[in-house]
């Protein structure tokens, strides 16, 4: 008769605080490369982007989840919706550049509505769960806030392959396979031109964005946070370049 050999139980190595940190400076440096790689016009790596968001934010196993960082940073916020949209075309926290055929959608990065107050840092919950994307339907364009940084970040790991390959929920469906439709009538001299919609993934630049907002609240915040708890950063947390 034969015998169904059981694996020992092994108990699990516990990482330091240390450890996590260095898996923290880690996931930073392959976001900033992600983005990079990205800005140089490879749209693929909105998928790498997205994975690295996951593993430093998603709860409660994220990097920043263990290391208990969500009560002590806060996090750039660089979204545009509560904005008048008629005065300031901007959807979430991106916009868009005009080119010769029509208009491509762009992270914000830096870049911000002059002459507009920017929104203050906010704690981890509210700026990961607030809504701040919108969508379209049959009807056209609808400018309320729909869905969330956690939304747009979880989507595209756990459904387009970031973490695991899942099926489309419906809305995501909709909100990334071009049917998200926002024309525009791009003016050229006195010359203006037809309506036509602006091309490119929305999510991939909101995600973008996302990345900037995280690369910067790292860079600027995590080094103070750390010394406070008489600790240190782990070397090569450096300034992310967008």
């Amino acid at each position: 008769m034969a015998h169904q050999h059981r694996r020992p139980v092994v108990a699990p190595v516990r990482r330091t605080d240390q450890d996590l940190l260095e898996a923290l400076r880690q996931q930073f440096e392959l976001l900033k490369d992600a983005c990079s790689r990205y800005d140089a016009g490879n749209d693929l790596d909105a998928i790498n982007i997205a994975a690295r968001l996951r593993v430093i934010l998603q709860p409660p196993s994220s990097l920043v989840a263990r290391l208990h960082l969500a009560k002590d940073l806060r996090f750039r916020d660089t979204s545009t919706h509560r904005l008048d949209p008629d005065h300031h075309p901007c959807i979430a926290n991106f916009g868009f550049d005009v080119i010769p055929t029509g208009a491509r959608w762009r992270p914000l990065l830096d870049g911000w509505p002059d002459g507009q107050p920017k929104p203050a840092p906010q704690r981890f919950h509210l700026w990961w769960t607030e809504p701040i994307m919108p969508a379209s339907g049959p009807q056209g364009f609808d400018p309320t806030p729909r869905y969330s940084r956690q939304d747009v970040v979880l989507g595209v790991a756990n459904q387009d392959g970031g973490a695991h390959v899942d099926h489309r929920d419906a809305e995501y469906d909709r909100l990334t396979r071009d049917h998200f439709t926002y024309e525009i009538a791009p003016t050229v001299g006195d010359r203006v031109s037809p309506y036509q919609p602006v091309q490119g993934n929305p999510v991939n630049a909101c995600l973008r964005q996302i990345a900037h907002e995280v690369l910067i609240t790292l860079t600027l915040d995590l080094p103070a946070v750390i010394a406070a708890r008489g600790g240190r950063v782990a070397a090569g947390a450096a300034r992310p370049t967008p």
